[in-house]
């Protein structure tokens, strides 16, 4: 790829062109920090999704959520978790559970050994979520925030128009 510095110039003149080249660069820092990450994980025998999913569980519920509620956080296919999830229960990471009302809901349900194995990574993964973020300083982190939360709400809001055009075609 070119420099970075004469990329970024190239689409500064206008809100279009800058636009594109954020959409880029997210998907391409996405593609950089899996790797970043999934080589740390390495170590442990899970993947970057296996990591996110169960974040996604432990912190984004205050119950043992169905398959499809954590397809719905992750915006991704019911089968596709199903599929992460029986593998972290090989390992010992997770449990599916059958609903105790409705038989056909599956829940998931990090483990004690999940908790264990993320506690003892917590030193290292400070020290490589910092190393994300060193070249960043306070103030433009606390902006990067609110953007990104900003930004997070207006893809969650354009998600869920395409599954309802998605779903209306259905029908």
């Amino acid at each position: 790829m070119d420099d970075i510095e004469q990329t970024k110039a190239a689409f500064a003149s206008s809100r279009i062109d800058m636009a594109k080249f954020i959409l880029v660069m997210v998907f391409l820092i996405e593609q950089r920090w899996s790797y970043y990450i999934g080589k740390d994980l390495e170590e442990d025998g899970i993947t970057t999704k296996q990591w996110l999913m169960a974040l996604v569980i432990a912190n984004g519920f205050k119950h043992a959520p169905s398959i499809q509620e954590v397809a719905d956080a992750m915006s991704t296919t019911h089968q596709n978790v199903k599929q992460i999830a029986s593998g972290m229960e090989r390992q010992g990471l997770m449990r599916l559970e059958r609903d105790e009302k409705n038989k056909r809901i599956i829940r998931l349900r990090v483990t004690e050994h999940c908790f264990r194995l993320f506690k003892s990574r917590e030193e290292g993964d400070v020290r490589a979520v910092l190393s994300m973020f060193e070249n960043i300083s306070d103030d433009e982190l606390r902006a990067l925030f609110n953007v990104i939360a900003k930004m997070e709400h207006r893809a969650d809001e354009l998600y869920e128009g395409a599954k309802a055009m998605r779903k209306a075609k259905e029908c």
